[in-house]
């Protein structure tokens, strides 16, 4: 049988750490009834969530659900992590249409976006096969934060036009948030509106235990239809795309443009692996890392062994590519959300896909009607708590020294200025770096060590 990973069955942070996801294998046995209601809850949460990150990396709303249908299924399926939720992420989406920009490609052109994602595909393989997820985890947890508190800024940012109707064409996303702020005059007012009431929704929903876990679904519903009564003017997802009441049908890449993705496909392989790794176990020895965060880890049933987690994620972009969906990963969002929900196997990310699917098929003509000021609304309510997530992980490197210290700074405004793939190479060369550092302290202190232990002659 599969693991059981609930709270009651959680060992603490000092004794041996032993991968809940050691067993591996196809899943056997069936789905519990917490499965099922995790998959409930994930899938509700996704349809917002990936209509979201599709709209602020300026695709279509349907491929962004998609990637929530097939792919995450077939992650569930493969993974070595259990209770990964392999999805579109922020970062994947925001790289996946500059990949294209580059290209000079489209990304409203289904066959171009199916060769993108099915070269992710490939990409992540090949990393697989070099073992390239080793290196990502020498990213330390200070650059880490960095990176993600960048995204963060770089989701608000994006965020700021569909909320308040103003937008800036600044390309540092710190001086785009500026901008926003100072041109308070040049909002649209029945957008501002629509966005603050989606805010101030998913506020009284959160507060309550009973429906926080679905406060962006509650928020986006509630304001949809009070938009949709009053007849306010504002601009409809409808503007960013249809979305049929229909399951992701075949779809077959643009096979001449591929070698023209490679190197683009590589750098979204590698941002969406950089993310899945923090899903991934913390090594005992890794500073700044909490006991909590170690828990919550294992109660993920990651494993030490990162190779198969590689490998579903390329089989689930391989497979998605063919139905419509836009690159994946392991997104620690839903997986959190499936975590938080009483997930126990990997039948709950299974459900949750499945159950997309059908939350698709049954509302895929109402979801054109969303207002995209709610949306953008939401948006900036998912950079804010992935910026609240962070505050604990700040302050645990903070109290190591002011090197750590840097490492956040320096690769946050990276984040902020360059593409992700190159922040990312800058969080890596800065962990390399601060290790290298470190090591060289070590040396003489060592050397001190042995001469006081030597005995004397």
């Amino acid at each position: 049988m599969e693991p059981v990973t609930t709270g009651s069955h959680l060992r603490t942070a000092d004794q041996p750490v032993k991968a809940i996801a050691s067993v591996g294998g196809w899943p056997c046995g069936r789905a519990t009834v917490a499965d099922l209601a995790a998959g409930v809850v994930t899938a509700l949460f996704s349809v917002p969530e990936s209509m979201a990150y599709a709209a602020i990396a300026g695709f279509g709303p349907f491929p962004g659900l998609c990637a929530g249908i097939v792919p995450t299924m077939v992650g569930s399926l493969l993974s070595r992590t259990v209770l990964m939720v392999t999805t579109l992420t922020s970062a994947i989406a925001l790289t996946s249409h500059g990949v294209l920009l580059q290209a000079r490609l489209s990304p409203a052109d289904p066959s171009d976006l199916a060769a993108l994602t099915l070269m992710v595909g490939f990409a992540m393989a090949l990393f697989a096969l070099l073992r390239v997820g080793a290196v990502l985890r020498a990213v330390s947890p200070a650059a880490m934060t960095g990176f993600s508190a960048g995204i963060a800024v770089q989701i608000v940012a994006g965020a700021l036009g569909e909320a308040t109707g103003y937008r800036t064409e600044h390309h540092n996303r710190l001086v785009r948030i500026a901008a926003w702020a100072g041109h308070l005059g040049a909002w649209s007012g029945a957008a501002a509106t629509v966005a603050a009431a989606t805010v101030a929704v998913w506020a009284v929903a959160h507060l309550s235990r009973h429906t926080h876990k679905l406060a962006l679904l509650i928020a986006l519903v509630a304001v949809s239809a009070a938009v949709w009564a009053g007849g306010l003017p504002v601009p409809l997802a409808l503007s960013l795309g249809s979305v049929p009441s229909a399951l992701p049908t075949l779809s077959m890449p643009a096979w001449s443009v591929m070698p023209r993705l490679l190197p683009g496909a590589c750098a979204v392989a590698l941002v969406a692996l950089a993310q899945a790794a923090s899903i991934s176990p913390s090594r005992p020895e890794t500073p700044g890392v909490s006991d909590e965060a170690r828990v919550s880890d294992e109660a993920r049933g990651a494993s030490s062994d990162g190779g198969r987690d590689v490998l579903a994620q390329a089989a689930a972009n391989v497979a998605g590519a063919f139905f419509q969906a836009l690159p994946v990963g392991g997104s620690l969002s839903r997986t959190g959300v499936s975590v938080a929900a009483g997930a126990r196997s990997r039948w709950a990310g299974v459900l949750s896909g499945a159950l997309m699917a059908l939350a698709v098929y049954a509302m895929g003509g109402v979801t054109g009607h969303i207002p995209l000021p709610a949306i953008g609304a939401l948006l900036i309510i998912v950079g804010g708590k992935l910026i609240w997530g962070r505050a604990s992980q700040i302050r645990a490197v903070r109290v190591l020294g002011p090197a750590d210290s840097m490492v956040i700074v320096l690769t946050f405004l990276a984040t902020t200025e360059f593409s992700l793939p190159q922040a990312l190479l800058v969080g890596l060369a800065l962990s390399l770096a601060r290790r290298l550092t470190a090591a060289r302290r070590r040396r003489p202190e060592l050397a001190t060590t042995v001469a006081g232990m030597s005995p004397p002659r």
